[in-house]
């Protein structure tokens, strides 16, 4: 039976949560791998591993070929600074929209969600070797900073197009800090922001996660899903290597969020 309302969805879902969480109090938390890659169909100890972590990688969700594809037909509409695109599905370009609807990473989000999503927004980062926006570093944040969906409903899947280290630019997480609440943030321009500035609305990471800061290298063609209240940021892209994600996010149905000045949330069917 379907609740009424997000809230009352909301409630199920949470208590869903909490039962793995309470599932998982019987192992070290240490004792996960940080980089532990997850196949499609995920498993119930990946969705523990979700709860837990506030992420999971997924490996081999597009093909070598499949990331070629989508990076050229991004490239044929990027300015000569390389600047991020905001919602190019929406300008006909139907291979987004069907990367977005792709049933193995729409399934994925709808069991770590217990729910099914929406999509709401995609964007593509370059981070092209040697442009304006290379050097960028984002600075700490949780995602859930902009639309301010009601917890847990936000939820992003970022697609990597291109292998991704510490030299050109890799992410970095602070596992388990999505169990924080939605932080104060210093709102940051993050959408074509100034030269020299990083994008982001920035937090404070609290102490006690700055020890399990993790740098996740990853090969192209992974998918990481994040939980919208977990602290990450980039380095800068100081190589000769571009490091382009595809960021698209999603929202559980029947939950609000903000539409965005930039960004401009809208529900996208994807089953």
């Amino acid at each position: 039976m379907q609740p009424k309302n997000s809230k009352g969805q909301l409630t199920i879902i949470k208590a869903l949560i909490k039962l793995t969480i309470s599932t998982f109090q019987n192992k070290e938390e240490g004792q996960m791998d940080p980089l532990k890659m997850a196949r499609v169909p995920i498993t119930k100890n990946d969705i523990i591993y979700y709860d837990n972590m506030g992420y999971l990688l997924v490996a081999d969700i597009l093909s070598s070929e499949k990331c070629d594809e989508i990076l050229e037909i991004y490239e044929s509409h990027a300015d000569e600074d390389f600047s991020q695109i905001l919602n190019q599905d929406r300008e006909g370009v139907t291979e987004i929209r069907e990367l977005m609807r792709l049933p193995r990473i729409v399934s994925t989000l709808d069991s770590l969600q217990r729910w099914k999503v929406d999509a709401v927004q995609s964007i593509i980062l370059f981070k092209r070797a040697g442009s304006r926006y290379a050097t960028q570093a984002w600075n700490p944040h949780q995602d859930n900073s902009y639309p301010q969906a009601p917890y847990p409903g936000y939820i992003t899947a970022n697609i990597f197009l291109a292998d991704a280290d510490r030299e050109n630019g890799c992410m970095y997480l602070y596992p388990s800090s999505h169990k924080e609440p939605l932080l104060p943030f210093v709102e940051t321009p993050s959408y074509k922001e100034p030269m020299g500035t990083n994008p982001g609305n920035t937090v404070e990471v609290p102490e006690e996660y700055l020890d399990k800061k993790v740098d996740l290298v990853i090969k192209r063609g992974s998918m990481l899903v994040l939980n919208s209240h977990l602290i990450h940021g980039s380095y800068p892209n100081n190589s000769s290597r571009s490091r382009p994600i595809c960021s698209i996010s999603y929202i559980t149905q029947g939950v609000e969020f903000r539409p965005g000045k930039n960004a401009k949330r809208i529900r996208i069917n994807v089953h």
